[in-house]
């Protein structure tokens, strides 16, 4: 994910799709779409699954992240002695 998450309510770009989530006080009728090449598909059905994916995903990416600057920085003061 290189954009916003949905709930900050950005468009995510995943490969070469666009997913534009639905407002996020709007109603249960009011879907996302999936966009790629200019055509837009309105999500029904898989909608919450693609946002509870994005959701883990971004979780995971977090934890990752802090992961890594945590190791990084352990390693460079186990260096220094």
């Amino acid at each position: 994910m290189t954009e916003a998450t949905r709930k900050d309510g950005w468009a995510v770009t995943l490969g070469p799709y666009t997913y534009i989530p639905a407002p996020a006080h709007s109603s249960a009728t009011v879907n996302g779409t999936l966009t790629k090449a200019g055509c837009p598909v309105t999500l029904q059905v898989t909608e919450p699954v693609l946002r509870d994916f994005l959701d883990a995903m971004s979780a995971l990416e977090s934890d990752l992240a802090r992961r890594w600057t945590s190791a990084t920085e352990w390693s460079a003061f186990a260096l220094a002695e």
